[in-house]
């Protein structure tokens, strides 16, 4: 650092004592301060100062010893649990409002629950085309409205109201406070198969409700649902409200893509005597249902 002479402003080297231009003598040049003392042999390296994080290894390969390194994060699998949960919700609230319109339900005709499912219904196959498991349409309107959300698009029946919606499920609600009807269709991780998914959804139900089973005269069986790939099948169980029961029914598409990352869910909720005309009911509603992913 040049050093300035005091008398004349002359610029100095640094290292002269004296200026150079006039002899007068210079101010020492302010000394270097020495390096802190590092830890003794064998001690551990000091800690960060308070309030700061220890760095992180660099690409040489160092770690400071105050830094624990995270374990790989495991990937959640999402199920169509909370839709079910919702499918059922919807139908335990249409359906136990009070007590009168359960034990009103409760002595209504024997049920009539055959066929396996959803994918049993047939229909034309169009040309080129995959059979779709939906029979073909009635005279039920289906309005004007199309709801959507990131896993599929379905046209909503004049009168119906969309009762609960997020991302992958929409569940639907008839005027008539008969059932509901739920289809989802979402990102599975890590991957599943069809009969996983259909595992998932009964598991579910036997947890809630114990007498659980497939109903009689119908079976699991495989088919396709508007092109996605997978199992129907129809449960029978006792929904309940206090007191008060009801024997219900779902008829229920589980499905997955060929990789098995996409689910495919389709439930049609309501009372075990009403499943039939419930299900002719719903054709037009589950024939417009058109999937996003695949």
């Amino acid at each position: 650092m040049a050093l300035t002479c005091a008398r004349c402003g002359a610029q100095n080297p640094d290292g002269n004592l004296y200026c150079q231009t006039c002899g007068m003598p210079l101010p020492p040049a302010a000394a270097v301060p020495s390096a802190p003392p590092g830890p003794p042999p064998g001690a551990p390296p000091p800690g960060p100062p308070p309030g700061l994080a220890p760095p992180a290894g660099g690409p040489t390969g160092y770690q400071s010893p105050y830094y624990a390194p995270t374990g790989p994060v495991v990937p959640v699998h999402r199920t169509p649990w909370t839709l079910i949960i919702a499918g059922v919700v919807a139908l335990t609230v249409l359906m136990a409002g009070c007590g009168t319109a359960l034990a009103i339900i409760g002595s209504r005709n024997p049920s009539n629950t055959s066929g396996g499912g959803i994918a049993d219904l047939p229909s034309p196959t169009p040309a080129g085309g995959t059979p779709s498991p939906i029979g073909s349409p009635t005279a039920t309107p289906l309005g004007a409205t199309t709801d959507s959300n990131d896993g599929l698009n379905v046209k909503v029946p004049a009168g119906w109201t969309v009762a609960s919606k997020d991302n992958e499920a929409i569940v639907l609600t008839d005027p008539n406070s008969e059932g509901s009807v739920t289809i989802a269709s979402g990102p599975s991780s890590p991957t599943q198969t069809a009969q996983q998914n259909k595992d998932t959804i009964e598991a579910y139900f036997k947890s809630k409700y114990p007498d659980t089973r497939n109903c009689s005269g119908s079976s699991p069986a495989n088919g396709t649902f508007n092109g996605a790939a997978g199992i129907s099948s129809t449960l029978c169980f006792t929904l309940t409200s206090g007191a008060n029961s009801v024997p219900a029914a779902a008829s229920l598409f589980a499905g997955a893509n060929s990789s098995g990352n996409v689910y495919y869910l389709v439930m049609v909720l309501t009372r075990q005597d009403n499943l039939a005309n419930y299900l002719t009911e719903t054709k037009p509603l589950l024939q417009s249902v058109h999937w996003k992913l695949s």
